[in-house]
């Protein structure tokens, strides 16, 4: 293999190590790309060796391009704060990768709070180009380790995988927090809707109606003014009595049962959400904000 084929491979190998970091896969990559050229596949050591410099060199641009976008001081911060307990005796780092068990509004509280001190570190301001292949590869590589064994990686590789599993928690915890939601407004609507059982009986009713009827044919000859007038009536009576629909009942429970979780609507509307283009979902946040903001109680029409 010449000196050009070698530095073909190299910038092959630069380009590769960014969609994957298995080396085993990298090698058959190096030998799928010699034996296409019909070039002399070289010993195993020697395309580790150059797989290797490609990682540390993916690893340094990654590095060089968190410290530009990151303010200074926050990386130095970033690593001290992951590595202090939380208050619940867990390792930082793992309080953040935990995930969540169940969808109840404690646990939707408990990432409410990793969100929020995600967004405390301000780690929403910086990472956004990132791509998420990169940032997902060194969060997980972060995560395999104990938190006890973090202060000994070495620079650069310390920096970031701080800073991407920073923001990988972050972009993983909304999501959670958002299937979360889904679930817990599905299950409020189902308690709600299973709790009226049988609401209207409209057998019942339409027995009643015919026997009014009935009643008003029995009575013999009715002029046709007074006949109408008397069906009118009837007709009036009868709407009158008319239950209210499953769906307001439905919603009249729903009122009810929100009470509890009220608490965490109004720390979901404070969220900085985001969509692309003009969302339903965030204009009607945003409507919760401003009436929350103005200490109103009721909802406009």
């Amino acid at each position: 293999m010449s000196e050009h084929q070698r530095r073909a491979l190299v910038r092959l190998l630069g380009d590769e190590v960014s969609r994957c970091a298995d080396r085993d896969q990298l090698l058959v990559f190096a030998r799928h790309w010699l034996y296409e050229r019909r070039l002399l596949i070289v010993h195993d050591r020697a395309i580790r060796t150059l797989i290797a410099a490609a990682l540390v060199h993916l690893e340094a641009q990654t590095a060089a391009q968190i410290r530009a976008e990151v303010q200074p001081g926050a990386l130095e911060r970033w690593c001290q704060a992951i590595a202090q307990p939380h208050t619940t005796g867990q390792a930082r780092q793992s309080w953040l990768w935990a995930a969540p068990a169940k969808h109840s509004a404690r646990q939707i509280s408990e990432v409410l709070e990793r969100i929020d001190w995600l967004y405390g570190q301000e780690v929403h301001k910086s990472l956004s180009k990132l791509p998420d292949l990169l940032v997902r590869r060194y969060a997980r590589r972060m995560a395999s380790r104990p938190p006890s064994a973090g202060a000994k990686i070495k620079e650069p590789a310390r920096s970031v995988e701080v800073a991407c599993v920073l923001r990988y928690c972050l972009l993983i915890a909304t999501d959670q927090l958002i299937l979360m939601l889904q679930r817990r407004v599905a299950d409020l609507w189902r308690q709600a809707s299973t709790s009226l059982g049988d609401t209207v009986n409209w057998a019942e009713m339409y027995r009643s109606l015919l026997g009014e009827l009935a009643g008003l044919c029995a009575q013999g000859a009715v002029p046709d003014t007074e006949l109408r007038a008397r069906l009118a009536a009837l007709l009036a009576a009868s709407q009158q009595r008319r239950p209210p629909s499953r769906a307001s009942l439905v919603r009249e429970q729903l009122i009810e049962a929100v009470r509890p979780v009220r608490s965490l609507l109004l720390a979901i509307a404070k969220l900085p959400w985001q969509a692309t283009g003009d969302h339903l979902a965030i204009q009607a946040l945003a409507t919760l904000r401003d009436l929350y903001a103005r200490g109103a109680r009721t909802l406009p029409e």
